[in-house]
């Protein structure tokens, strides 16, 4: 069984896709899918409640503690640009 799943992207991540896509001779749609599939199969360790929010704590000692001298850091689109770069190359044909 399969299902339609559709959802908005940005214009800039959307471009990447393309990119991607017309390198590897696919559809961006088809190599999205690719990558989620990739992704959704990755293992994660089960923790306890108490592991759980050990980590949270230890995470959270070190929320706001370094600048990133970026004043656009907190600037959504800017997020999704550099993710979408990021993700383009975590999408290159292995060798």
């Amino acid at each position: 069984m399969s299902r339609t799943l559709t959802f908005e992207i940005s214009d800039e991540l959307f471009a990447v896709f393309e990119k991607m896509a017309a390198k590897s001779g696919t559809t961006p749609e088809t190599l999205a899918l690719q990558w989620i599939a990739r992704r959704s199969s990755e293992q994660r360790p089960s923790l306890s409640d108490e592991e759980r929010r050990a980590a949270r704590a230890q995470l959270l000692r070190h929320a706001g503690a370094v600048s990133s001298g970026n004043p656009r850091s907190a600037d959504n689109e800017q997020i999704d640009i550099d993710l979408a770069r990021l993700y383009a190359a975590d999408l290159e044909p292995e060798a």
